[in-house]
C-alpha cells in the first residue's frame, strides 16, 4: 500500500463528475462530510442528456430545499438565466411529428405537450459542458476535493473501508463509495455486474450542429398546424417505424448566446441495421433523405464535431448496492433518451443515496441492506422506462397505436409530477418526505389504477402482430377504452386522446377548482395523490411557489446576495432592487416594475429613518420570505418594489378554495412609518381600504387596518 494513503482518508468518494456525481458531492460537502470526486477527463466535456422534464426538475427543487444547496435549484427552468448563463435553451414543450417513409407529413400526425409556465416556469435544454462544470465547482465551493484528469485503476473493498487506487498509481481510502462514472463503470466491470436482458433494442447517431432551422421555416407554419408554440421553441421528435430522431436548439430565446444545436438519431438496428461502410455523417444524411419533410430541415445543416456512433445503448446491472459501495446514474443502466427520463432516475436515485449516506455517517451501516431502497429504486425505474420505451418503438409502426400510446405517455408523467410536488408540499421533514414517494416507480406516481391500465396497454402491444392492419385497428380500438375508462383522467388528456394536436397553453382553469370534479379528484385518487387535504392547502402551497420562484422574487434575491456580498453600496441597494426585477421582467417576459422615469432613492436615505427604514431594507432582501396577516386572512408575500419613496407589496392567500390577492400602496414619512392602502380581491368584489406598518429591524412589520380596527402583521413563514 502506498505509504500516502494514511493521509487520503475520506467518507465518501464519488466516481466521476456528471450531474448526478457533481450534484452528490456538493450536497454531502454542504452537510459537513469530507468528500473526494475522481474524474478520468476533465471539464469543460461534451456530454448529452440535454432535455430536462417536469419530474427532473421537481427533483432539483427538492434537493436545494432537503439539503441547503439552493444552486441546485437553478437548472429546474428558464427563471435562472441570470444565476448560469444564457448558453441554454429554453424548452416549451416536447412535439413528435409521425413520419411515413417515402411520404409528406400527415400535419393531422403530430403532438405538442405544453410545459407549464407556472408556477417554476418553462424547462431548458442543457447545454451540458457549462452545467456540468457548475456543478463541479459547486461541489468544490462547499468543501468537496475534485481530482481532475484522475482515472480509478481498481476498487479494493473490505469490512472497514474502500481502497482506491487511480492510474497515476496513488491510494486513496474511504468509507463507501459511489461509482457515477457512467457506462465505463468501474465497479460494474470489477465485480462483473452488467446485463443486456432489456426490451428496449437501439442504437444511436449523434452530435452538435449549426443551421439547423425551426421546422416552419422549411414546412408548415405554426398557425398552418394550430400550435400554441413554434417546435424549435421545445424539443422536437421527428418518429417514425423503427426509430426517432431528436432536436434540441440552444438558441430559441432572446437571450441565447449559444447557435448550437443538439440531433441525435435512434434506430432499432433490427429493423434499421449498421451501415458500417459509411460514415456516422453519411449514414446519418442518406437515412434522413427517406422522409422528406425531415431532409428539407437537414439541408444546410453541418455538425460541428464529430459524429458518434454506437451500438445497442441499453443495460442494466445485475447489483446496484453493496456492502461500501453503489453504482449511480449511468454506471447503473441506460435504455433510450426518447422520454428524457434518464436525468430524472440519476437524480431521484442521487437524492435517496444523499439521505441514506448521511444516516450511515451517524450509524456506521454501510451495509447493502441499508442502501435496499437505491437498489430497489433504481432496478423500478430502469424496468418502467424499459417498458414504456419498448412499447413505444412499436408504436411507432402505425399512427393508430402511436396516438393512444402518447396518451399513456403524458398521463404517467403528470400522475409522477403530481405525487412528486405532493410529497414536498405535503411532507413534515425530510423523513416523511422520502415515506410519500416510496411508491414512485418513473410513471403514474405510484397510483395502482394507472398501473393496472398501463399493464393491459403493454401486454397487448407485445402480443401484437405489427404486419397486420386488422389487428393493429383492433388493438388501437382496445387501448382507447382503457384510457376513456379512465375518470380520474384530466380533460387535456383526453382531448388528445380524442383527436386534439396539443395540451393547452394556459393551465389554470376554473374547473381545476371544482370541489369534486377539480384537479384534485375524489376517492382512491385523491387519498393517493393529496392525502386529502383541502383545495385552500395546496392553493397557498401553489401562491408560495409561485412567489419563491417567480423572476422577480429570483431577480431580487440575486440583487440582495450582491448586496450582502459588498459588491454594491447601500446607496445603489434600492436601484439594483427595481433595476433588476425590470430587466428580469422585460427580458423573460414577466410582470414588468416601472419606475416613473426615475430610479428608485428609498435606501439612499435609509439612515435617515432609522430603525424602520433598515428594516424595510432587510424586508426587501427576500420579500417571499415574509407571510402577511390581517384578521382571518393570511397570505405569501410574492412581490415587493420600491419607486423613490412609493412602496408596493403584493400578497397572494386563499380563500374559500379560491386564490385571490392583496396589494398595499403608499408611501413613507420622514420617520419611516409607512402609509398607503390596500386592495383585497375576493370573489364577491372588491374591498378596499387604509393602512399603516412600521418595520422593525429584521424585516417585520406591525400596522393596523384602519378600515376594519385589525392588527396587520408581516413576519418570516
Amino acid at each position: 500500500m502506498n505509504s500516502t494513503v494514511q493521509q487520503n482518508i475520506y467518507d465518501v468518494a464519488i466516481i466521476g463528475t456528471g450531474i448526478a456525481g457533481s450534484t452528490l458531492g456538493a450536497i454531502l460537502a454542504r452537510q459537513g462530510l469530507n468528500v473526494i470526486l475522481f474524474e478520468a477527463n476533465s471539464h469543460p466535456r461534451f456530454a448529452i442528456g440535454e432535455s430536462m422534464i417536469l419530474e427532473t426538475s421537481e427533483v432539483m427543487r427538492s434537493l436545494a430545499e432537503l439539503y441547503d444547496v439552493p444552486e441546485l435549484a437553478y437548472f429546474s427552468s428558464e427563471h435562472y438565466f441570470d444565476r448560469i448563463g444564457t448558453s441554454h435553451g429554453i424548452k416549451r414543450h416536447f412535439s413528435y411529428l409521425h413520419h411515413v417513409e417515402g411520404q409528406p407529413l400527415n400535419q393531422q400526425h403530430l403532438l405538442q405537450a405544453v410545459i407549464p409556465q407556472h408556477p417554476h416556469g418553462h424547462e431548458l435544454h442543457l447545454y451540458r459542458q457549462d452545467t456540468d462544470y457548475y456543478l463541479m465547482t459547486l461541489a468544490i465551493h462547499y468543501g468537496a476535493k475534485v481530482l481532475q484528469n484522475t482515472r480509478i485503476q481498481s476498487v479494493n473493498i473490505s469490512s472497514g473501508c474502500v481502497l482506491l487506487t487511480t492510474k497515476q498509481e496513488r491510494d486513496y481510502r474511504t468509507k463507501y463509495v459511489v461509482d457515477a462514472g457512467g457506462f465505463r463503470s468501474v465497479l460494474a466491470e470489477t465485480f462483473d455486474l452488467r446485463h443486456t436482458n432489456l426490451k428496449t433494442h437501439s442504437r444511436a447517431l449523434f452530435t452538435h450542429m449549426v443551421d439547423v432551422p425551426c421546422y416552419h421555416k422549411t414546412s408548415a407554419s405554426k398557425q398552418e398546424i394550430g400550435l400554441p408554440f413554434k417546435l424549435s421553441e421545445g424539443t422536437l421528435h421527428h418518429v417514425f417505424h423503427g426509430g426517432w430522431l431528436w432536436i434540441i436548439p440552444f438558441d430559441n430565446h432572446t437571450r441565447a448566446t449559444n447557435s448550437l444545436c443538439s440531433v441525435g438519431l435512434m434506430l432499432d438496428p433490427r429493423i434499421h441495421p449498421h451501415q458500417t461502410e459509411l460514415s456516422p455523417e453519411q449514414e446519418f444524411f442518406q437515412f434522413v433523405e427517406r422522409f422528406p419533410a425531415i431532409a428539407v430541415q437537414f439541408r444546410y445543416a453541418k455538425a460541428v464535431r464529430s459524429w458518434i456512433r454506437t451500438g445497442r445503448i441499453q443495460y442494466g446491472t445485475k447489483q446496484v448496492v453493496g456492502d461500501r459501495f453503489c453504482l449511480l446514474g449511468q454506471a447503473a443502466g441506460f435504455i433510450d433518451p426518447l422520454f428524457s427520463k434518464g436525468l430524472y432516475t440519476a437524480l431521484t436515485c442521487t437524492s435517496l443515496v444523499a439521505e441514506r449516506l448521511l444516516s450511515a455517517t451517524v450509524t456506521g451501516d454501510y451495509t447493502a441492506a441499508n442502501f435496499r431502497i437505491v437498489e430497489e429504486t433504481t432496478q423500478a425505474f430502469l424496468h418502467s422506462n424499459d417498458r414504456l420505451v419498448a412499447n413505444t418503438y412499436a408504436s411507432f409502426s402505425d399512427y393508430r397505436l402511436w396516438s393512444p400510446i402518447s396518451v399513456v405517455w403524458l398521463l404517467g408523467a403528470y400522475l409522477e409530477l403530481v405525487k412528486l410536488v405532493s410529497s414536498r408540499a405535503l411532507a413534515h421533514n425530510r423523513q416523511d418526505y422520502y415515506q410519500r414517494r416510496r411508491s414512485l416507480s418513473l410513471v403514474g406516481g405510484g397510483f395502482s389504477e394507472f398501473e393496472r391500465v398501463s399493464r393491459n396497454i403493454y401486454a397487448c402491444i407485445e402480443q401484437l402482430d405489427l404486419t397486420n392492419s386488422d389487428d393493429i385497428a383492433t388493438a388501437a380500438k382496445y387501448l382507447k377504452q382503457q384510457l376513456e375508462q379512465l375518470t380520474w383522467m384530466p380533460h387535456p388528456f383526453r382531448a388528445v386522446l380524442r383527436g386534439k394536436n396539443h395540451l393547452p397553453n394556459r393551465k389554470i382553469h376554473p374547473r381545476l377548482f371544482r370541489s369534486r370534479k377539480g384537479f384534485l379528484g375524489t376517492g382512491a385518487y385523491r387519498s393517493h395523490f393529496f392525502d386529502n387535504q383541502s383545495l385552500r392547502s395546496l392553493v397557498q402551497f401553489y401562491a408560495r411557489e409561485q412567489a419563491t420562484y417567480s423572476q422577480q422574487a429570483l431577480a431580487l434575491k440575486q440583487a440582495a446576495t450582491t448586496w450582502k456580498n459588498k459588491w454594491l453600496s447601500l446607496s445603489k441597494w434600492g436601484q439594483t432592487v427595481a433595476a433588476s426585477a425590470l430587466i428580469a421582467s422585460s427580458c423573460l417576459g414577466g410582470v414588468a416594475i416601472t419606475s416613473g422615469g426615475q430610479l428608485p432613492t428609498l435606501s439612499d436615505r435609509a439612515s435617515r429613518g432609522g430603525e424602520s427604514r433598515v428594516g424595510l431594507a432587510n424586508f426587501l432582501e427576500s420579500p417571499t420570505e415574509f407571510v402577511f396577516n390581517c384578521g382571518n386572512h393570511a397570505g405569501q408575500v410574492v412581490h415587493a418594489n420600491v419607486d423613490g419613496d412609493r412602496l408596493t407589496i403584493e400578497i397572494a392567500y386563499a380563500a374559500r378554495e379560491h386564490l385571490s390577492s392583496t396589494t398595499i400602496v403608499g408611501n413613507l414619512d420622514s420617520q419611516g412609518i409607512f402609509s398607503g392602502t390596500y386592495s383585497t380581491n375576493i370573489p364577491s368584489g372588491r374591498i378596499s381600504g387604509d393602512v399603516s406598518l412600521s418595520f422593525e429591524q429584521d424585516g417585520s412589520a406591525q400596522g393596523i387596518n384602519e378600515e376594519w380596527g385589525n392588527a396587520i402583521q408581516i413576519y418570516k413563514s
